[in-house]
């Protein structure tokens, strides 16, 4: 297949392209997706039995929402470096060990985002450092009272509910 592509929008979160495909039997086909950068979110394990989240006034939907702390990978940085700055930025939260739960891709349609969701524990409070536009609160949370406000529908943003659900997974697998 012979590609090319345009970026025919772009800002500094993500970038609109267009892509012409040769396909294989001789036809082409012009496709438009979102390529948004990739994101690190994080679960602050607080013990086996809670974790922290964080309530967060989003624009977009003109309410609140409880979601895990994450954010964008910034250029050159890696995913884990991008996770230890967004939590500090967003909780004023440190931790001392580390373990990447999952990566995987948002869509394969229209919007095409990568996403890490990692396990933080050991943690340390200091002072957060939100962005001016950020209205955050830190919400400590029982990883059961989560997984309910998950399958309720009180929890809605897709990595969030990932991780919540892998968190309990992994801890009735007893392996946290």
């Amino acid at each position: 297949m012979k590609k090319t592509n345009t970026i025919i929008y772009s800002q500094k979160f993500f970038k609109v392209e267009e892509k012409n495909f040769s396909l294989t039997h001789g036809r082409s086909k012009r496709y438009s997706f979102v390529h948004r950068k990739p994101i690190s979110v994080v679960l602050p394990l607080i013990d086996k039995n809670n974790l922290y989240l964080i309530s967060q006034y989003r624009y977009i939907f003109s309410k609140r929402i409880l979601e895990a702390p994450a954010g964008h990978i910034d250029e050159g940085e890696t995913a884990i470096d991008a996770a230890k700055r967004e939590l500090k930025e967003e909780t004023g939260l440190v931790a001392s060990n580390w373990k990447k739960l999952i990566e995987y891709d948002t869509s394969g349609s229209v919007i095409k985002s990568h996403v890490s969701i990692f396990l933080a524990k050991n943690l340390e409070k200091q002072e957060s450092l939100p962005e001016e536009h950020e209205d955050i609160k830190l919400v400590k949370i029982s990883l059961k009272n989560a997984v309910e406000k998950v399958l309720s529908g009180q929890i809605s943003t897709a990595p969030t509910i990932i991780g919540i659900l892998l968190l309990d997974k992994i801890y009735r697998e007893e392996k946290i």
